[in-house]
Formats: structure tokens, C-alpha cells, sequence
């Protein structure tokens, strides 16, 4: 680390404006007041429009974050970089970025599922209340250019890459840094010979999902992608959608009853009627073997769709940073987001990521800087 220097102008860029490059730009600049210090200018490139990526999260009511307030728990949500996040979430939890965009002007509530939101519901109103506070800091600059590689930023004395994982593969290997390939990890799926109707919402046993022209989207589409991400294609799954004992206890109530009937009080009777073959029969005449078949959905899964959140596995492997995402390969170098090699289930857990990693390297960097 190099002498600390009062009469230096450090310049820092950050390639990517969305959540953690504006979140770590926002601590970065609260750090060093709180140091005193203000011979520092920051410069945050991307090709695109601030926090563009923020808008249609959370269905565009943007999912700030969870309220699991157990870091383990909290951590057992992400498929990878759990163990990594136990010190990340350690400095930086969901509190803390609760009460960050307080201070903010963005008040928070929790949804019954535990999802927290702003009470605005507008992914809008959060991109606009941070690039707001952003505007306060005169040493602050947004410059809208794409960085390809790291000769372009030879100036610069400290350097954070948090440009998610959209064509940031050949960015980072100018680094010489290691990482996995990206892959879709969070998104819809494409089905079999699927004929359900479009727009049905299923509150199953496994989880919450809607059918699409194609397949499946929502949670549990989006946790079964991740989940088998390396599984090659054409790969099936099977899915609970009641408990077959809650269905016997219908039928034992209601003897005369058609099957189709009594299903549709556990899922909605549009998806009932083409998943249950025998709908208009008694339900006493069904055996309990094809009771239970029915509480299952069988899906022969084509590939991923393009509907609905995408999120990617891949990026900076995670053993060639250190605990605050220092590059351990090259000098004042950082990481922070889904640049690095951690995704989360649906549920506000990847914004987490971005916040606390870039809390954390925020953190860092001023610490490299000012040296105490």
C-alpha cells in the first residue's frame, strides 16, 4: 500500500451504474466525509442509463432485500457464494441497507412472505431517490461509456468493477483475473409440449409459479434454473402441488364429488381441468395411487426462457479475491456484485449481494486510501 498522501487528488472509477456501483459510489463518498477528506474524484462508467437494471426488479416494485435476520440463514439462499457472504453480511446486512435508504428518503415495509419493499412499490422511486443523493457530491461524475478493458483505465489509482455480468467476460480477463463462465441461473423455463393456459398463478407445495406461453415462470421457476443450471438440456423435473392426504380428507367429505371439483379447492380449477385427465369422474372411483399422481406435475424441461428475471452463475471466482473483494491477483482492484461469482435465489437476496459487497469495498477502498 502506498504512503498516504493529503496533498494527492485519488481518483476512483467504477465500471457499472447500477445498484452496487451507485451503492458503493454513495459509501465510498460517506466514508470519506466522515474521514474529512475530500481530495478524491470518482468516476462511474457505463454504456447505459443509471440503475436501468433496477427498474423491472421485484416486478418493478423493486425487492430491496429479505427479512431473514439470520446471516446463515440468510446465506443459505444463494446456490453459490454462501460461505463467502457469512463476512460480507457480517459488515454489511439487511439492516444496515434498510436504514441506508432511510436515511435516503426510502422507506421500507415487509411483505408477508418476508420480501421487503419500498413503500412507494416503485422501483423508479428508488432509482431516482439514489442517483438523487448521488447528484449531492460535486466529487461525483457519471460518464456513459462502455470500459472494454483495463488499458483504459490506467489513470485511475483505485478501480472497482461492478458491471454485472452482461459482456463483462472480456473486461475481466484483461485483469488476467480467474472466473467462471456465465450462465442464466434465474429465469423462466421453456416446457415440453405444454398446454396449460397462459397467466395461471399456482400457489404449490414446492413454491409459487405462472404459466407462460411455453412453460413456467415466477419463484420456483426461477430457484428449479438455478438450481440445475449445469444440468444439459432436455433435464425433468417434478413438482408437489398439494398434499395428496389433504385431497383424501376432500374426498372422504365430499363422496359424490367430482375429482376435478375437489382439486380446484387446492389449485385453480383453468390448471385443474387439463392436468386432471379424469375431471368430471367421481372422485370415491379414484385409487389412491393416481391421487397422488395427480398432487405432482411432471415437466420435461426444453431450456431457459427469456420471460422474467435472469440472473447469471459466473464471474470473478470467489478464491481470487480476499474478504473484501480485493482482487488478490491485481493491485487496487475490487469486486462487488453480480460481477462476482455469487447469485441468489428470488427474494431480494441478490440486491443483498450488491449492497453488502459493495458496502464492503467501499469500505476498503477508503481504508487503502487513508491509512489507519
Amino acid at each position: 500500500m502506498e504512503q498516504f498522501c493529503q496533498d494527492k487528488t485519488y481518483n476512483i472509477a467504477i465500471v457499472g451504474a447500477g445498484p452496487a456501483g451507485v451503492y458503493c459510489a454513495l459509501n465510498l463518498a460517506l466514508k470519506f466525509k466522515e474521514a474529512n477528506f475530500d481530495k478524491y474524484k470518482i468516476s462511474i462508467f457505463d454504456k447505459s442509463q443509471a440503475l436501468r437494471t433496477i427498474l423491472p426488479t421485484g416486478g418493478g416494485r423493486c425487492n430491496i432485500t429479505n427479512a431473514i435476520f439470520d446471516i446463515k440463514e440468510f446465506a443459505s439462499n444463494y446456490p453459490r457464494g454462501e460461505k463467502f457472504l457469512y463476512s460480507l453480511f457480517s459488515s454489511h446486512f439487511n439492516y444496515d441497507s434498510i436504514e441506508f435508504f432511510n436515511k435516503i428518503g426510502i422507506k421500507t415495509y415487509i411483505q408477508s412472505d418476508g420480501r421487503i419493499f419500498p413503500k412507494s412499490n416503485s422501483a423508479k422511486d428508488v432509482k431516482d431517490k439514489m442517483l438523487s443523493a448521488l447528484k449531492k457530491y460535486k466529487n461525483i461524475k457519471l460518464i456513459n461509456k462502455e470500459i472494454f478493458n483495463k488499458n483504459e483505465l490506467e489513470n485511475f489509482d483505485r478501480i472497482v468493477l461492478c458491471a454485472g455480468s452482461r459482456n463483462t467476460t472480456k473486461l475481466i480477463q484483461s485483469f488476467k483475473q480467474p472466473m467462471e463462465e456465465f450462465k442464466r441461473a434465474l429465469c423462466a423455463l421453456k416446457v415440453e409440449n405444454f398446454n396449460f393456459p397462459k397467466g395461471i398463478s399456482i400457489k404449490a407445495l414446492d413454491g409459487d409459479f405462472v404459466t407462460t406461453s411455453d412453460g413456467i415462470s415466477g419463484p420456483l421457476a426461477f430457484k428449479i434454473s438455478s438450481l440445475n443450471v449445469d444440468l444439459p438440456f432436455p433435464y425433468k423435473i417434478e413438482i408437489n402441488l398439494f398434499n395428496a392426504e389433504e385431497l383424501e380428507k376432500l374426498i372422504q367429505l365430499n363422496t359424490k364429488k367430482t375429482i376435478g371439483i375437489l382439486i380446484s379447492k387446492l389449485i385453480p380449477k383453468s390448471f385443474a381441468q387439463v392436468h386432471v385427465s379424469e375431471f368430471n369422474k367421481k372422485a370415491s372411483e379414484i385409487s389412491k395411487e393416481r391421487l397422488k399422481q395427480l398432487s405432482k406435475l411432471e415437466l420435461n424441461i426444453l431450456g431457459n426462457s427469456s420471460l422474467g428475471e435472469i440472473v447469471h452463475k459466473g464471474g470473478v471466482c470467489l478464491d481470487s479475491v480476499d474478504k473484501n473483494c480485493k482482487s488478490k491477483i491485481c493491485d487496487n482492484l475490487w469486486f462487488c456484485g453480480e460481477i462476482l461469482n455469487i447469485d441468489g435465489f428470488c427474494g431480494g437476496f441478490n440486491l443483498q449481494n450488491c449492497w453488502s459487497s459493495a458496502y464492503v469495498v467501499a469500505n476498503d477502498v477508503v481504508r487503502s486510501i487513508i491509512n489507519k
